[in-house]
């Protein structure tokens, strides 16, 4: 049995004829949809492009045809049935977040507004209207007042608004349902009680959502930006049309190499090795090879001609090889060509535009530039090519440094400002303005009309003497209040004196002993210190030559000063000059003056004599208090005393009214009825006080009568 040929094609043999040729159907099949599809998608994209060109907002066709039905049904416009997504429109500047509003406003953005006063009869109107698409609708009031500039952190503050009757309801209506921080980041909630991402993501307290991305864009009141997208779609569909042809060409260059494959295979198939003469073709072979030597050993010259032929072989083979270098090289030329030309042409647009603008390098500007570049050594033989990539060598190594340069520069000017703004918040610590601010970028003009004032009026050249003017007088201060201290303890003294004359007639204790207020002066090392730093201030100041020694004298000065504030804690201590002074009473002989006893505290006496040494000392200081002891009578001479000296006994009550009154004081005493026996012989005048059953009182005088009746 004679063998078949076992050649075959990715297994093909005569049985694959029929798939082949469903094949070649379903290829062709598939090319043509290749090519109908894209051309489908464009005519797709061109008519919504022509669509979006004949209005101005962003909402889906089929939800803008169920509205006409809707709208025609109740016999309004479009205009009195607005989508929310046709009134607002993201901010130019924040246009990375329109995805992010879109997800947080969700279905709110395609829902209807209505005046409310057409509710009803718009609800009536559209029960029997079918639409495939589910719109939602909400009555509003209509007119209510548009609010101005919004706060820009805010998902309402980042919107424009369409002027509508329906616009001032719902930027209310965004505010309440929609306030929305927007946050760089889910981390940075806190402290907002709602925030939104710019990822979509939002947060309520506890609750939150997240995802829906890759939806449609539904706001705006300019379709701008989505012709813009349809422009890209239209590109990118077109650009696949013509690849989808491209594809379809190749596929059906390789369909026609595979149909020449598959003839002869299928005419290798049919064949058997007997049926093949290869001892001929063999044979034939060997006789064209005999001719070739036979004419070669003949003819020299063919010799030749077949080395010649075989050289000239290698060199086309060289050719071709240089002619493909050549190519590469030429096309790396023109490339570098092409970018010589753009760089050449964006070069002089800058050199146009500088002198169009009038702007030209400076002395200062051309120098700096010249020690940057570094210019190639021209000597010595070189090309052109060579030229030129030293040149941009240096042109490279110039712009580093002057990168290097600028950053050095940028970080200079950015240490400067944070400079200025210390010196500018330093400036507003010491004398605050609320209409300043610490901003170099924004207030440094207002500061510098300051400093212009200033240095006109000449005020930093006073300085040096407002400081010595200032340390002359803080200095005469602390010398007044030197011998002020001093002066006042004497003035104690010399208000006392007359009190003591007056009481050297005034019997105490008995007939023959008198009592004297001792002032005595309460040294103090707090206060004693005190007294030695203002004198040695006051002759610091005096003595000071540079501006460190008066610098110095000023702190001292301050620090001193500080200690005699009312709030200090010391105060009292070092500037009242009361607790200056220690008082004590001292009993003396009324002839000799020689010291009897020392009174500082009111103790282990009897009730009379406590009431004595009260009625002496208390009188005393009313009438130092008044201040005219050397007057023959106080200012201010009745004093009221409430059950006094009802328990002293005759003598003492003697001695303390003969003090109230020999200070020149009037008394007026209050007394029970059986306790004034006491009382009762130095007084001049005597009243009861009665009172009756009403509760109402009177004072009835009691009148002495010169003898008994019969």
């Amino acid at each position: 049995m004679a063998q078949r040929l076992a050649l075959r094609d990715d297994g093909l043999d005569g049985r694959d004829e029929l798939g082949i040729t469903a094949l070649r159907r379903e290829s062709s099949a598939v090319g043509s949809l290749g090519d109908d599809l894209p051309r489908l998608r464009d005519a797709g994209v061109l008519a919504e492009r022509r669509e979006a060109e004949g209005r101005d907002d962003n909402i889906p066709e089929r939800l803008r045809r169920s509205r006409e039905l809707l709208a025609r049904a109740a016999g309004l416009t479009t205009g009195d049935l607005p989508f929310v997504g046709e009134l607002i429109e993201v901010r130019t500047e924040f246009e990375p977040w329109r995805e992010a509003f879109n997800l947080a406003l969700g279905g709110f953005a395609t829902t209807l507004l209505i005046d409310v006063a057409l509710l009803p009869a718009f609800r009536a109107a559209i029960d029997s209207v079918r639409t495939a698409d589910r719109l939602r609708y909400e009555g509003v009031h209509t007119g209510l007042p548009e609010a101005g500039a919004r706060d820009p952190h805010t998902l309402a503050g980042r919107l424009d608004y369409k002027s509508t009757p329906f616009t001032g309801w719902l930027q209310e209506e965004l505010d309440r349902r929609f306030g929305y921080v927007c946050v760089d980041a889910a981390t940075q909630p806190a402290g907002h009680r709602m925030t939104l991402t710019i990822t979509g993501q939002t947060s309520h307290g506890s609750r939150g959502a997240h995802g829906g991305h890759g939806r449609g864009n539904v706001l705006g009141f300019s379709t701008h930006r989505r012709l813009g997208e349809l422009d890209a779609q239209l590109g990118a569909v077109r650009a696949e049309l013509a690849a989808a042809r491209t594809a379809a060409a190749e596929a059906g260059v390789e369909l026609d190499a595979f149909d020449a494959r598959l003839a002869a295979y299928a005419k290798i198939q049919g064949l058997t090795w007997e049926e093949v003469d290869i001892a001929s073709l063999e044979r034939e072979r060997e006789r064209w090879r005999a001719i070739v030597a036979d004419v070669t050993a003949t003819n020299p010259a063919i010799a030749g001609i077949q080395s010649q032929i075989e050289q000239k072989r290698r060199e086309a083979a060289e050719l071709r090889e240089d002619i493909g270098g050549a190519k590469a090289e030429r096309k790396r030329l023109a490339d570098a060509w092409a970018a010589t030309t753009d760089e050449v042409d964006a070069a002089q647009s800058v050199i146009d535009a500088a002198e169009a603008a009038g702007r030209a390098l400076t002395d200062d500007q051309a120098s700096y530039l010249d020690t940057q570049f570094l210019a190639p050594d021209q000597t010595g033989s070189s090309t052109r090519t060579q030229d030129l990539a030293r040149f941009d060598a240096a042109l490279d190594s110039a712009a580093r440094r002057f990168g290097d340069d600028q950053r050095a520069a940028q970080d200079a000017v950015t240490e400067q400002r944070e400079s200025l703004r210390r010196t500018l918040s330093g400036f507003l610590d010491r004398w605050p303005n609320p209409n300043l601010l610490a901003d170099p970028d924004h207030s440094l003009g207002d500061f510098e009309r300051i400093l212009a004032d200033l240095e006109t009026s000449g005020l930093h050249e006073l300085e040096t003497e407002w400081r010595d003017s200032l340390l002359k007088l803080s200095g005469n201060d602390l010398t007044n209040l030197d011998s002020t201290l001093g002066r006042s303890l004497r003035e104690i003294r010399d208000r006392i004196e007359p009190i003591n004359v007056i009481m050297q007639d005034l019997p105490f204790y008995d007939d023959d002993h008198r009592l004297q207020i001792t002032p005595r002066e309460n040294q103090s090392e707090v206060r004693r210190r005190f007294r030695k730093e203002l004198r040695e201030v006051r002759a610091l100041i005096e003595s000071v030559a540079t501006d460190e020694e008066r610098e110095r004298a000023y702190h001292r000065m301050s620090r001193l000063i500080g200690r005699l504030r009312r709030n200090a804690p010391d105060f009292a201590e070092l500037v009242d000059v009361r607790n200056h002074v220690r008082v004590s009473a001292e009993r003396i002989h009324a002839t000799t003056g020689r010291h009897v006893a020392l009174y500082d505290h009111i103790g282990e006496k009897s009730g009379g004599e406590s009431q004595e040494l009260i009625a002496f000392i208390v009188g005393a200081a009313l009438r130092y208090q008044l201040g005219d002891a050397g007057a023959e009578r106080p200012r201010y001479a009745p004093v009221f005393l409430d059950e006094a000296l009802i328990k002293a006994d005759a003598h003492f009550t003697k001695r303390a009214i003969g003090a109230w009154r020999g200070l020149g004081f009037q008394l007026i005493i209050g007394a029970p009825n059986d306790k004034y026996s006491a009382i009762e012989p130095h007084v001049d005048v005597e009243y009861d006080i009665l009172k009756d059953t009403h509760g109402r009182s009177w004072a009835k005088p009691k009148v002495a009568l010169s003898g008994a009746r019969g």
